[in-house]
Formats: structure tokens, sequence, C-alpha cells
């Protein structure tokens, strides 16, 4: 998860599990979602700090992947957060809008530019230091260009939205 100024602890999927909506809601909504949006700290690393200074503005958005948009996500999100945007709100193929595809490639770049890995366990700890030097500034950046890319896209489809 990313906001303009806070980052979520990385998850990672153990190898041979699947993204099932019953692993999807118990370990990355139940627990990576929910201590991130619990976090009450103004200050600290960009995976220490609280998403939004006002939480009660945040509002989760998600892609369409099948375990987003399962009846049992929906019906978790809607239990569980004050605001998230339903299945079905965020368009479909439109990874290019979401400012967290600029995040997987600053991550790329980062690796790119170490060398080898040589394991899992060497990967993981070089994507979790990535990660947190992840600056806030770099962060408000892509959050600033939202709107942006959102009003070119209606501009671009002649100014209709769907439903």
């Amino acid at each position: 998860m990313m906001s303009h100024r806070a980052l979520s602890e990385l998850h990672f999927i153990p190898v041979g599990q699947t993204v099932s909506a019953e692993y999807y809601v118990s370990e990355i909504l139940g627990k990576t979602l929910m201590s991130t949006m619990n976090r009450k700290r103004e200050r600290g690393t960009v995976v220490e700090r609280k998403m939004l200074k006002n939480m009660s503005r945040a509002i989760f958005q998600q892609d369409g992947a099948p375990a987003h948009t399962v009846n049992m996500t929906q019906n978790w999100l809607r239990s569980n957060l004050k605001s998230f945007w339903a299945k079905g709100t965020w368009p479909a193929n439109s990874p290019d809008l979401s400012p967290i595809e600029n995040i997987w490639s600053i991550l790329k770049d980062d690796l790119d530019s170490i060398g080898e890995i040589k394991d899992i366990k060497m990967l993981e700890n070089r994507l979790k230091t990535a990660w947190s030097n992840i600056s806030p500034e770099v962060l408000d950046k892509l959050m600033d260009g939202m709107p942006k890319r959102i009003h070119k896209c209606i501009e671009l489809s002649g100014g209709y939205i769907g439903k």
C-alpha cells in the first residue's frame, strides 16, 4: 500500500502459496492492511508513519485481481474499512493510472543496480531495504500526479465516465 506520505510493510507470499480470497483476506488485509491502517506515528520512515494525517479520509483502492473482487473480500472490506472502492470502481486494465506501478519500477531499477541476487532471502532483504528507502517526497510527487492522469483519461474517453 502507498499514500502520499507512507508505505505499508511489504508482504512476501510464500513459494507455492496461491493468493486465494481466504489467503488475501486473512494474511494481506487482516494483517498487513490493518496494521498499516492502525499506525499512530506522525514521523519516522515511510514504513513506520501513518498513511495519512487524517485516516478518516483514507480510501482503500485495489485492482481487479480475482482475490480482490470476490464476495468474501468485498464483504470483509465493507465490514472493516470506512471507505473503499468496491469492485468495478477502478477501471479494468488500467495499471498505468496507479502510482504504485511507478514504485515497482523504482524497485526494479534499485535491484538492477546491485548485481546478482543469489537467493530468495537476499532478494527479500534487498526489496525491504529499497522499499523503506523510498522517500516521502517521491511518494508525494507520484500521488500528486493522480488527478492529472485521471483527467487525461476522461479527456481521451471523450468525457465519458462509466457507472
